[in-house]
């Protein structure tokens, strides 16, 4: 049985705020029902406060803002990995990949599990965005990692980046999930061998639990892949929130 799904996202557009820290100038919040999400709160709180504050210092860290009984969940990758897509699918049903456009800031996408809010934190993967990633590290409970496993260009640049975050202290013990994704593309590489790449089999079990998955969306199909389903259920069980 799939969560409850009822979600919000907070949309920072590069179009109208500068990841220099400028105010954002809309927050955009869909849900289902009458009662507002704790997601959607969080993400209300953050807007309001730096709106109050009129804070031009860069981004503070606003994984503080939310609250337990939650559980966090973390999604970075580099550009077009197809985060976005992945999430939508997951949260919302939405087939379409032409439907989803690439997240230029940060999205907050909220499931509910039984009693449990899981709030699910996508973030950018352009280089302007990428700097900021550290601001969204604290009280994480699952991190997320998304590859393009087509793009063998950029490769190096992922290892680069997942090898950044597994030096931050913030995410020690915490349970890394990869999504070795689009592997429907010509060429694509297995999850094994972006494991390989990524050099997970390094990693000391007492600091971090991996976990790899092969993902694609096929963009003219009319179900989602099982592979969704996949990373559904390990969201829930490696976040704790199952």
């Amino acid at each position: 049985m799939r969560p409850k799904q009822s979600y919000c996202y907070y949309v920072k557009n590069a179009m109208e705020a500068s990841w220099s820290g400028k105010v954002a100038k809309s927050l955009v919040i869909f849900g289902s029902g009458i009662a507002i999400t704790a997601c959607a709160y969080a993400a209300f709180r953050y807007w309001k406060r730096r709106e109050s504050k009129s804070i031009d210092e860069g981004f503070e860290d606003v994984s503080k803002l939310e609250e337990s009984p939650e559980r966090r969940i973390l999604v970075l990758g580099l550009e077009n990995a197809g985060k976005s897509t992945i999430f939508a699918q997951v949260t919302s049903g939405t087939l379409k990949s032409n439907d989803v456009k690439p997240t230029e800031g940060f999205n907050v996408t909220c499931l509910h599990n039984g009693g449990i809010s899981i709030n699910i934190w996508e973030i950018g993967g352009s280089e302007s965005v990428r700097k900021y990633w550290g601001n969204f590290m604290q009280d994480t409970d699952l991190l997320v990692f998304v590859v393009d496993a087509s793009d063998l260009h950029n490769l190096s640049l992922a290892v680069k980046e997942v090898k950044t975050l597994l030096g931050d202290d913030r995410l020690t013990r915490v349970p890394i999930l990869v999504l070795a994704n689009k592997q429907d593309q010509p060429g694509a590489m297995s999850p094994e061998e972006v494991a390989d790449a990524l050099d997970l089999g390094s990693i000391p079990s007492s600091k971090h639990k991996v976990q790899v998955l092969g993902t694609q969306t096929p963009p003219n199909s009319h179900t989602r892949h099982p592979s969704i389903a996949e990373v559904e259920r390990a969201l829930l069980v490696m976040s704790g929130g199952n």
